[in-house]
């Protein structure tokens, strides 16, 4: 059950209430008693590095391998 927020109409009071997707969005302010409305907020996202949180990393396998660096010194110009 996802975490609702709630903030009322005649107090301006905020709180949070645990309730099912498929409830009626009105409920009564736990401080005053008055009729609140649900507040629309932004979703958190956690980023993980270059990756987002929870995606499956490749396998190494699948990955192409990485190409050989030329290790042999440059000869100078012959006169």
């Amino acid at each position: 059950m996802p975490i609702y927020e709630y903030e009322c109409d005649k107090c301006g009071y905020k709180f949070e209430l645990l309730r099912k997707i498929n409830e009626d969005g009105s409920v009564d302010c736990v401080k005053c008693g008055g009729c609140s409305r649900r507040v629309f907020s932004s979703v958190p996202f956690i980023f993980g590095g270059t990756r987002w949180v929870g995606e499956k990393t490749k396998k190494k396998e699948s990955m192409p391998p990485p190409k050989p660096k030329d290790t042999k010194p440059k000869s100078a110009k012959k006169s």
